[in-house]
């Protein structure tokens, strides 16, 4: 005798042979939510398969397709396409009328995207040395101008080296390196911000000349899990990263005041990278929220290369 134990209704629906995982659940008297009837159109029957995925059916292609929309990850399943042979463990993710109004899509309703994964990425986080005083001597256009130029020519060297732009936030970049699974991805991700402080470089000179103030930005680089999904109103909602890596990356930029330093690299980050990049002098640093010192590095430039790190 087999056992489907969901949560968190805490209940096990005994099968024998095999079972589709919906309808076993209905019958059980378990309320899962199922708005289009078991037709892998809605998506609201999904659950989370903690033990027992390899006694599941594999998708089928309406699941599949549905999967590749919202970027499921394997654990997540539509219960009215699996179909179940031995016993498994699985968390209902629709639990009320609310979740089911942002699960479904039905008339095209609904968020599409990443629902939650737990993944290691490397974090960059840039701001503008000094923004606070720019922009109180400039006008609201040119300090837009600015911006703009910076942002334009960050986000090129992020993606240059296989990053994403997560987020701007005001005067400041964020920025991933791994999430579809690149390799080296501390290793690009500090070659990005190299490449960052030649466009700052670059825009000082601009900056220099146009309106007689300087330019220059601090960087700071983690490594570690992060919960990456779609996050906000289905209006507004965007693929985004939180979690201790990202606090960390923006602690680290800040540390860059009191080390006079540019760039700051975790271990985390470093790790692994000494054969690609030039570290320079250590920092056992007291951050704001974390628990303990930090060890970070600062970042000379590439060990004995010129330009980005295709080959890293």
């Amino acid at each position: 005798m087999s056992e489907l134990f969901c949560h968190p209704d805490e209940e096990a629906v005994a099968f024998e042979g095999h079972v589709n995982v919906l309808e076993a659940l209905v019958e059980a008297g378990i309320p899962i939510t199922h708005l289009c009837g078991g037709k892998a159109r809605c998506s609201t029957c999904r659950v989370r398969v903690a033990e027992g995925l390899d006694g599941l059916s594999t998708r089928t292609k309406p699941e599949e397709a549905m999967a590749q929309r919202l970027d499921f990850p394997p654990e997540v399943r539509l219960a009215c396409q699996a179909t179940a042979s031995s016993s498994a463990d699985l968390r209902r993710l629709v639990l009320d009328s609310e979740d089911a109004e942002l699960a479904s899509q039905l008339r095209g309703s609904g968020l599409r995207g990443p629902i939650g994964q737990d993944i290691e990425v490397a974090v960059l986080f840039a701001d503008v040395v000094g923004f606070t005083t720019m922009s109180e001597a400039l006008p609201a256009y040119d300090v837009v101008h600015m911006l703009n130029r910076f942002f334009h020519g960050a986000s090129g060297a992020i993606e240059a080296n296989h990053g994403q732009v997560d987020n701007y936030m005001g005067d400041a970049v964020l920025a991933l390196f791994g999430v579809d699974g690149e390799e080296s991805p501390s290793a690009h991700a500090i070659a990005a911000g190299l490449a960052i402080l030649e466009v700052a470089q670059d825009l000082n000179h601009y900056v220099e000349r146009v309106y007689d103030m300087g330019f220059g930005v601090r960087i700071g680089i983690d490594f570690g899990e992060v919960v990456y999904g779609l996050l906000g109103a289905e209006t507004s909602a965007r693929e985004t990263a939180i979690g201790d890596p990202v606090n960390v990356a923006s602690r680290l930029q800040n540390a860059n005041k009191e080390t006079g330093t540019e760039m700051l690299v975790s271990q985390a980050a470093a790790s692994g990278c000494d054969k690609i990049i030039e570290f320079g002098r250590r920092f056992d640093l007291d951050l704001r929220g974390k628990v303990g010192m930090v060890t970070a590095y600062e970042v000379n430039g590439l060990a004995g290369t010129e330009g980005g790190t295709d080959d890293a």
